[in-house]
């Protein structure tokens, strides 16, 4: 994976971190010295557990343990062993108990990082000029809301909100870094995350508009820096994120309610964006590929003024390209820029903006096609792959989108720190299609298909802004990370749906004629004008008490839902006023082997839009999850396990009424049951792998049935596996050749068999799919091309043909064939 030795050179967090170590005179002096025993009494106790051995395995375990980033010239730390630590303390007492007889100290440049050094220079005398000459620094340690160096994180601000470990977090969250990302050649998030076990891509990933996702059976809350993204009415005004963007993808497992508010209970997808860093960034790429795709980008970064309290990033990106189908395209622009304005390491203030723009001829997203000639070819013959049955004329999607806020922080002292997100987000979609339809499954015969041209455009504005007031404190042997917290949002959607203007003429898929009947765009029949708010009040505490981490947290919202639905016969409005509470509760024991078990329960709850036949509105569908699971983080070695074990329960599901099944009630159930599995590990420094599994089994344990007597209880629930796996290795050439520039990547992907609907009519085989990649690193042939790098990404490699789902007669849809892309990156 192109690993790269952290204790080498300058590499993108040891610069930043070393602008930060005010070296300019000797480090004797020029450092500020924090005796452990002065700060003893002002800060948080902790438990710790560093075994004793090499000295830069102790502090990296410390780092880790601690939340710190912990840096040191590698000569420091060359040849010294440690005594270890074992027990409840400062972090202070702990690294003096750590760097017992090594004769190095420690300071604190800021909040999050721990510099140690020797009190004098190696010779023991101070330069004439006072000046230190910088060894190579080693950098330890990880900041939950910033990049990952490699594959595996150790830390994540989803699940918390408050930075806290992987390990110590009593839920499963899955983390792809940049590094991953990159290795891996992901061009979308449904990219991002296809190794990702319980995360589905619902219509493969063949969709220019959106990102279709499920996790552990259900839609995912979408999160963008831990702010909700916009979704509208229908979902069709949903923000396309780029990938090449993110510093991070996280997802957290089952309901997230009780820091997020309303939602549904699989989980949520939480991104993160680039940011400034003190570091210089300067990365240009070119990319070339299957399908005519030429995609130019840049990353530009690093320090406005000399003392580092003005911070930049600008982010872009430009895209054409074709795609695997006839007639639709993609031209897409998008741009990101960002400040940071850091007066003092206390307070620290980031500007995030982003805009995008997306123009796709075709209608953006993949053909629906029939079931005949897809999934089912014994009678009808085999549809291409590249089938199109739009107007290339008529079909087309648009897509407008505009984020900007801040991030806000501000540490008023060791106990208490505020932090204030706040952001406008707006999404604007427009798309017209042709789409076929049968009057019958029998009569759904491709080569002779009736066909229906409508439109669909939805827009929405969201504010959203979530207040913070973090307290790290300690009660005895007790050490406590509280959270207090209120959050606001407010969402205007407008959508609009067209009347179905039917095209008479038959049309043949296997050979298309287009132009043939003259259409219009039809006018429309229904507007949905929607405002969602809600407010919530949250507090969480996290104990650490000697190898035990307890999170307790409580939420209580209020989700407030006026919509109004407009047609030509009739104007209704209907308001929905919710109040629930939500919680969570978590234990983890962490052995000193890096064996860390766990165990949670958690809530959510999500309103359901509509009325009954009375007229009265529905509750709010809920939500619990028990979950229970083992991580693993053995010491000396770069790697993070996650197995777990949960059963996820939905109440209040709507279901027909049996009294009219033309309208519903609320006594449906759905409920899932699944074990899953992630590892990654960086074996040696030329070897890495990420290996996933996922046992889902899902079943609808309460339904009415409709109006023609068929119940859904006891079906699958639609696009979830029973059985889901990845696998993907990593190998780096370590060599002084040439040869030393060279990697290579290999993966394989399984998804099992699902159901494109909950009647479970549409049965879709499951696939494999197999992955690769090659990169090259110029300057280890040439130094003077440092920085040039090259790669080639292979998905679906051998082109295998599959259906990725069926939900209908006529909503098939190819999976994406063999995909190649060349990319040339520079960095300087």
């Amino acid at each position: 994976m192109g690993h790269r030795k952290r204790t080498s050179v300058f590499n993108r967090k040891s610069k930043a971190l070393a602008s930060a170590l005010v070296l300019s005179s000797s480090l004797g002096s020029s450092l500020v010295m924090i005796s452990a025993p002065a700060l003893a009494q002002s800060q948080a106790v902790a438990a710790y557990s560093v075994p004793a051995g090499p000295l830069h395995r102790a502090l990296t375990a410390f780092g880790r343990q601690a939340g710190l980033q912990v840096t040191y010239l590698s000569s420091a730390a060359s040849g010294k062993t440690s005594p270890g630590f074992s027990g409840s303390a400062t972090r202070e007492q702990a690294l003096a108990e750590i760097l017992a007889g090594s004769g190095l100290t420690f300071s604190f440049p800021n909040a999050t990082t721990v510099a140690i050094s020797a009190p004098h220079a190696a010779n023991g005398a101070v330069p004439d000029d006072g000046s230190t000459q910088l060894d190579a620094i080693a950098v330890q340690g990880e900041n939950a809301w910033g990049p990952v160096d490699g594959i595996i994180a150790t830390q994540s601000a989803t699940a918390s909100k408050t930075g806290t470990s992987l390990k110590n977090t009593p839920q499963a969250v899955n983390v792809v870094t940049r590094d991953q990302m990159e290795a891996q050649g992901a061009a979308t998030v449904t990219q991002v995350l296809r190794y990702t076990p319980g995360v589905v891509a619902q219509y493969s990933d063949t969709d220019v508009r959106h990102d279709w996702l499920t996790v552990r059976g259900f839609v995912p809350g979408r999160y963008l820096n831990g702010l909700r993204l916009p979704f509208g009415a229908r979902g069709y005004a949903q923000p396309k994120i780029e990938p090449y963007g993110l510093e991070r993808a996280e997802v957290m497992k089952g309901p997230a309610s009780v820091l997020y508010g309303q939602g549904l209970p699989g989980g949520m997808l939480n991104m993160v964006s680039k940011r400034p860093q003190e570091e210089e960034i300067r990365e240009i790429e070119l990319q070339y590929g299957s399908h005519n795709r030429f995609q130019a980008a840049f990353d530009l970064g690093g320090k406005v003024n000399e003392e580092g309290t003005l911070l930049y990033r600008l982010v872009g990106v430009g895209r054409l390209s074709d795609t695997q189908y006839d007639y639709v395209e993609e031209k897409k622009g998008y741009i990101a820029p960002s400040f940071t304005y850091k007066p003092n390491d206390s307070t620290s203030l980031t500007v995030l903006g982003e805009y995008q723009n997306i123009d796709s001829p075709g209608g953006g997203g993949a053909p629906a096609l029939t079931a005949n000639g897809t999934l089912y070819t014994s009678v009808f013959g085999e549809l291409p792959r590249n089938a199109f049955l739009g107007e290339p004329d008529y079909d087309r999607f648009q897509n407008e989108q505009a984020f900007l806020g801040y991030e806000f922080s501000h540490e008023f002292d060791e106990v208490w720190t505020v932090k204030q997100n706040l952001r406008y987000g707006y999404v604007d979609t427009d798309t017209q299609r042709v789409q076929a339809f049968c009057l019958s499954a029998a009569s759904c015969d491709p080569s002779s298909l009736y066909r229906y041209a409508w439109a669909f455009p939805e827009s929405s504005r969201l504010f959203t802004v979530d207040n913070q007031a973090i307290a790290r404190f300690s009660t005895g042997s007790a050490a406590h990370t509280a959270l207090l917290g209120v959050d606001y949002s407010f969402e205007d959607s407008q959508f609009e749906e067209s009347a179905l203007s039917v095209i008479y003429t038959p049309f043949n898929v296997y050979n298309p004629v287009y132009g043939a009947t003259s259409i219009t765009r039809p006018a429309t029949a229904l507007r949905i004008d929607q405002e969602r708010s809600q407010i919530g009040i949250y507090a969480q505490d996290q104990i650490e008490w000697d190898k035990l981490v307890f999170t307790f947290g409580g939420r209580y919202d209020w989700a407030n839902t006026d919509t109004r639905n407009r047609t030509s016969s009739a104007d209704t409005s209907v308001n929905q006023t919710d109040g629930k509470f939500t919680w969570r509760a978590g234990l983890v024991y962490n052995f000193d082997n890096g064996i860390s078990p766990y165990a949670s329960y958690s809530t959510s709850f999500n309103p359901a839009s509509g009325t009954d036949r009375n007229g009265v509105a529905f509750d709010p569908t809920t939500g619990e999850q028990f979950e229970v699971g083992v991580k693993f983080q053995p010491e000396g070695m770069n790697s993070f396990v996650t197995l777990s074990a949960y059963q996820l329960t939905q109440q209040n599901v709507l279901t027909p009424d049996p009294a009219n099944t033309s309208f519903k009630v609320q006594t449906g159930e759905v409920r899932m049951r699944g074990l899953e599995f992630e590892g990654k590990a960086e074996i040696t420094d030329a070897f890495s792998v990420i290996a996933s599994y996922a046992y889902t089994d899902s079943e609808i344990t309460s339904d009415n049935a409709n109006a023609s007597g068929v119940s859904n209880k006891g079906n699958r629930l639609a696009f979830v596996p029973e059985h889901q796996a990845a696998l993907w290795l990593d190998y780096s050439v370590l060599s002084d050749t040439p040869w030393g520039g060279l990697s290579f990547g290999a993966g394989t992907r399984y998804v099992g068999q699902t159901f494109g609907d909950n009647a479970n009519v549409f049965d879709v085989p499951g696939y494999t799919l197999f992955d690769a990649a090659v990169r090259y690193d110029f300057g280890k042939a040439e130094p003077r091309l440092e920085g040039l790098k090259a790669s080639v990404n292979f998905s679906n490699i051998f082109d295998k043909k599959y259906v990725s789902s069926c939900i209908g007669s006529t909503g098939c849809y190819w999976g994406e064939g063999r995909t190649i892309y060349g990319t040339l990156k520079y960095t300087w």
